[in-house]
């Protein structure tokens, strides 16, 4: 959070506007309005912020790579909050190419980008071609000795093929399984942080297929290792089960099949939880919420963050307070014989 209230953001970029601040304060000062606007949950006020900014400052890529880059991230992840599905992707595109106006294709930040571009694919249903890029950027990284930038291409490429894996029959389960265990067997030390997590995720992997005491056995040898870290390691989250679909979202027929029938207009949810020292969660509650928070979609998230198992922590720990944020979206789509936009029936958090 920015620790300002909304009223000292706006006066701040209005100043900042009035002076004609260069670019990297100007974007400076929007995401600060900006910020503070998400986090009051005005989402709409936040990307219209951000929209106008980048109206003034995109063409400053070349000079201004990073800063542009950011306010696009930025923007971009705020429409997706929004069901902009689209502009989600786009943003994501346009993050890579700011980076590479002004920096070397080789960069970490020009790499990294592209990895958030796949996870935008990935997100959007596009899986073929964000597992294609996370392998692009692996190679590329390897190329070019960015170790990190390579660790983080393999192990989501492993993390989207778990999470397209439905069970042992299916053909992702054995991807997932070779893209984890190829990621397990490397080496170099400047990768062990990636295979610490490609140990994780294929624990994860084996509770998700029945193995109930893989996370057990997991937690045994962090605290057989480990004398407890200040900052938790998340070693197991349950998938978040909202409700069934009806099947009606997905089928052919009349136009009132793929209409909405939830709200998904300022939905929002901030949920606080305590991580103890053993590594357990407790005391999940909803600590702020939209004024207009209504439906059932709430109760499924609060259980699966309690059955989360995170690494021992150090045994004098008072335990790690979190707050993270939730909200209940759907993309915007059209329908058939009509230019009108509507919200796919398909929730989203």
């Amino acid at each position: 959070m920015t620790g300002i209230s909304l009223n000292d953001a706006k006066a701040s970029l209005r100043a900042c506007l009035d002076q004609h601040c260069p670019p990297d304060k100007d974007i400076a000062a929007t995401l600060a309005l900006a910020e503070t606007e998400f986090v009051a949950g005005d989402y709409k006020s936040a990307r219209a912020t951000m929209l106008s900014s980048i109206g003034r400052n995109r063409r400053f890529a070349k000079q201004y790579p990073v800063p542009v880059s950011d306010l696009l991230r930025a923007n971009s992840r705020v429409a997706a909050h929004l069901g902009e599905e689209t502009a989600y992707r786009s943003g994501a595109i346009q993050v890579v190419t700011a980076l590479k106006a002004g920096l070397p294709p080789s960069d970490p930040r020009v790499l990294n980008a592209q990895l958030e571009l796949g996870d935008s694919y990935a997100k959007t249903g596009d899986t073929d071609d964000a597992i294609n890029l996370y392998q692009d950027v692996a190679k590329h990284a390897h190329a070019v000795h960015q170790s990190n930038s390579e660790g983080f291409a393999l192990l989501r490429e492993a993390r989207l093929y778990a999470a397209l894996s439905k069970g042992k029959s299916s053909p992702y389960y054995s991807d997932a399984l070779n893209a984890t265990n190829r990621l397990i067997a490397r080496g170099e030390p400047e990768l062990a942080p990636f295979v610490q997590a490609a140990k994780l995720l294929k624990a994860n992997i084996a509770v998700q297929h029945g193995d109930t005491g893989a996370v057990d056995r997991l937690v045994a040898e962090y605290r057989a290792v480990a004398t407890g870290g200040a900052v938790p390691v998340l070693l197991y989250a349950p998938k978040i089960e909202q409700r069934q679909l009806s099947g009606r979202e997905g089928a052919s027929g009349t136009t009132l099949n793929k209409l909405a029938m939830d709200d998904f207009d300022n939905q929002w949810v901030d949920v606080s939880f305590l991580i103890s020292a053993d590594g357990k969660v407790s005391e999940t509650e909803v600590l702020r919420k939209s004024s207009a928070l209504s439906g059932d979609w709430v109760k499924p998230i609060l259980t699966a963050i309690a059955g989360r198992r995170y690494a021992p922590l150090a045994p004098d720990s008072p335990g790690f307070f979190r707050v993270e944020r939730y909200s209940f979206t759907a993309a915007w789509t059209t329908v058939t014989g009509s230019r009108m936009r509507v919200r796919s029936p398909a929730p989203k958090n």
